[in-house]
């Protein structure tokens, strides 16, 4: 199968776009900006719908704060 000029720019753009979002995870991920699980700071808690029934320790702290 002959590659066109085309497919070319499309895949390099498809390459690109999945390495900017593999790259910009990694980077928020190794600097501690966002957790993989559990919420990532009391900021969130103020809006969050589940906050009470959130067993988390963020949460709980957040609650008793609020007290």
């Amino acid at each position: 199968m002959e590659t066109t000029r085309r497919d070319f720019f499309r895949k390099a753009a498809q390459l690109t776009f999945l390495s900017a979002m593999i790259g910009g995870s990694a980077y928020l991920l190794a600097e501690d900006r966002i957790q993989l699980e559990g919420c990532a700071d009391n900021q969130f808690c103020k809006k969050c719908q589940k906050l009470t029934a959130c067993s988390l320790d963020k949460a709980k702290k957040y609650k008793e704060d609020e007290r």
